[in-house]
């Protein structure tokens, strides 16, 4: 994913010929705190978990691509690994072995 999460935002809006006006409107938000949302505005880097999952239902996104690609953890998955932490270990393990399949091709 190089493409950081105000460019992926601002990107999604304009594929559904939405204005800023328009999408904060429809999420509940103001226009402004959008506009620095997808600029990048220093101290606009955090979004609630709550108003990912409204964006991503306004412009037809899997709420845990948003989510996860404002750099959050869905909370739903934050209790599973905090319940089983096991899981933790595996997905790391799994990690491993696909950068390590990768390198050998």
């Amino acid at each position: 994913m190089s493409e950081s999460f105000g460019e992926f935002l601002r990107s999604r809006r304009k594929s559904k010929k939405k204005t800023q006006r328009h999408l904060a409107r429809e999420v509940g938000i103001d226009f402004t705190y959008l506009s620095k949302v997808e600029n990048e505005a220093p101290g606009f880097s955090t979004v609630s978990e709550r108003t990912l999952r409204k964006l991503a239902g306004a412009l037809d996104v899997d709420p845990d691509e948003m989510i996860t690609r404002a750099g959050k953890v869905p909370s739903d998955v934050k209790r599973i690994l905090i319940d089983d932490f096991s899981l933790i270990k595996e997905i790391r393990e799994r990690k491993a072995d696909d950068s390590a399949g990768g390198a050998d091709e």
